[in-house]
């Protein structure tokens, strides 16, 4: 009985750890994002981004009347953008648009001029439960070794 129980606890630990693992492990998994795009759709934001490990550099927010909201993040710095751009490449963007009209990305949290481009816990606490309604990647160009 005690090695029916060990075995099925191995079995779930096993089983939880593998769903564990965040879809986006460097950036160019980035792509990935696409190819699971409808597990994404109609769920909060903040789910799509408990998937992506890499570290985002650059974070915006825009909402324009003539079509949706979105987020925009970068995976690279200001500096390893320029060096990217300057082989003629471009680094990979993602964008993730929401189905919520009300990002108010200068004005909500008053932004620093250090934090003007950078995703923070409170963008999480204020947009983290936005509804995904799409995603989009651009570019190519990664600092994955």
């Amino acid at each position: 009985m005690k090695k029916h129980l060990l075995i099925s606890l191995l079995l779930i630990c096993t089983l939880s750890s593998c769903f564990s693992q965040q879809l986006v492990k460097k950036q160019s998994d980035v792509r990935l994002l696409i190819d699971q795009q409808e597990r994404f759709i109609n769920k909060p934001l903040k789910d799509l981004l408990k998937e992506i490990k890499p570290a985002i550099q650059y974070a915006r927010g825009d909402d324009y009347n003539d079509r949706p909201a979105y987020f925009t993040f970068k995976f690279v710095t200001r500096h390893q953008s320029d060096s990217i751009r300057q082989k003629s490449l471009f680094p990979i963007v993602l964008y993730v648009y929401v189905k919520e009209r009300n990002i108010d990305w200068n004005g909500l949290l008053k932004r620093s001029k250090e934090t003007i481009t950078s995703w923070t816990a409170d963008d999480l606490r204020n947009y983290g439960d936005f509804t995904v309604i799409g995603i989009r990647v651009y570019g190519e160009a990664t600092t994955d070794n």
